[in-house]
This record gives C-alpha cells, sequence and structure tokens, in this order.
C-alpha cells in the first residue's frame, strides 16, 4: 500500500494554482462550511470564527464579481449580480442584496473556468453545486441553467 500524495489526492498543479476534484469533495467542502467548520461526527477542520471571517467582505466599497473579458474564447463578459454588487471574503464571492428568487444576501459562490459553480446559503442552511465541461466560461445557457438550479433548490426549502 502506497499512499498517495497531495497532487495525487486533488490532482492540482500547484505551480498554477489549479485543482481539480469531484462533486463528493465539493459536497464535503459546502457541508463543512455549512456546519461552521466541523465535518463527520464534530471533527474541527476550522474554527467557527475562521468561517466568520471567510465570510466577512474583505474588499470595502470595491466590487466584485464584475469583469469585462479580453478572451471571449474562453470567458464571457462576466457580471454574477446585475442590479446589485457583490463582495469579496477570503475565498468567497459574497452575493450582494438578494432578490426573492435568488440567494441570501452574503451567501457565498465560486466558479471554475469550464462552468463549475457552487454556492453556499449559511441563512437558509443550504448549498449546491453544478458543474460543467466547457467554454466560454459564463456562457449564457450556463449562467441560465445555474440561475434555473438556484431557483429550484430555495423553492425546495
Amino acid at each position: 500500500f502506497k499512499q498517495k500524495t497531495a497532487y495525487e489526492i486533488y490532482q492540482c498543479d500547484w505551480s498554477s494554482d489549479v485543482c481539480s476534484s469531484d462533486l463528493a469533495d465539493y459536497a464535503k467542502f459546502m457541508q463543512m462550511i455549512l456546519r461552521h467548520g466541523l465535518t463527520g461526527v464534530n471533527t474541527e477542520i476550522l474554527k467557527a470564527r475562521t468561517i466568520a471571517e471567510m465570510t466577512r467582505n474583505q474588499i470595502g466599497s470595491l466590487r466584485a464579481g464584475f469583469h469585462k473579458s479580453y478572451q471571449p474564447a474562453t470567458s464571457s463578459d462576466v457580471d454574477t449580480s446585475p442590479g446589485s454588487i457583490d463582495k469579496w471574503g477570503l475565498g468567497f464571492l459574497l452575493h450582494g442584496p438578494g432578490r426573492y428568487d435568488e440567494r441570501s444576501e452574503g451567501s457565498l459562490a465560486w466558479a471554475g473556468i469550464f462552468n463549475t459553480y457552487f454556492w453556499i446559503d449559511l441563512r437558509r442552511g443550504v448549498a449546491g453545486v453544478i458543474m460543467m465541461q466547457f467554454l466560454p466560461f459564463f456562457d449564457k445557457d450556463a449562467v441560465s441553467l445555474r440561475s434555473e438550479e438556484h431557483t429550484s433548490e430555495l423553492q425546495s426549502h
């Protein structure tokens, strides 16, 4: 039996900050955040105060979640919350003031270049992930599907 290295387990290219994982890992990660740092049978991975700091606005009045693409084949223009101003925590996009069909204000989200999206709504106690594998990032069809997934998830709670 040979123990796997972190690179083998997480398939990370540490030189470029690119990691890949699977749905099971995303689910464990999101559950740990929802449980304020606890995983499994109350095993503390992060302290609750660390989670609180991660979910606090770290950029003041600056706006996050918006960029103009200069490589349209790789990424479309991005505006994560049209009409709202998102912020940035430590590792997460923080959802700005919500609308009735979207996540709570301050909910957490991030995405991967091939249209993988995850969100964690601490106020409602729900999380979700949608995994796709195509470009460009923030493709209109991917964003539409992501929005339908959010609405469906929130209506079920």
